[in-house]
């Protein structure tokens, strides 16, 4: 499971709700847009719940993997939701998380180091 720090707050959802996510978000981002979505999670007493977060441009997220003996909230149906709402947004993971950064004709090498400046 993944605790997920949001907002000053954090909850424990699924690795996959988490995962879901994070994609989201990150489609979020990259399209400029922002809305209210939804996710079970299990609070610390054991029970299930679901949080609503507004998830836009600027969000900032956080999930680490934890150990628990809590039960896993079903995330599957709110995961399936969150990914299809990414890709509707036409961003996805392979594109948000460990793609290149291109240049563009803003940037130029230094011809004497040969050192990327960005301006």
């Amino acid at each position: 499971m993944q605790r997920v720090s949001y907002g000053g707050e954090s909850f424990i959802t699924s690795d996959d709700g988490a995962a879901a996510l994070l994609d989201f978000a990150a489609s979020a981002a990259m399209s400029g847009v922002g809305e209210v979505v939804s996710l079970p999670v299990v609070l610390e007493d054991g029970r299930v719940v679901s949080v609503r977060l507004v998830i836009g441009p600027s969000s900032e997220l956080l999930t680490t993997p934890i150990e628990t003996s809590l039960p896993e909230p079903d995330t599957r149906d709110a995961a399936a939701a969150l990914r299809a709402r990414a890709s509707q947004l036409g961003a996805t993971s392979a594109h948000a998380f460990g793609g290149p950064i291109a240049g563009t004709d803003l940037d130029a090498v230094d011809p004497a180091t040969g050192d990327l400046e960005l301006y």
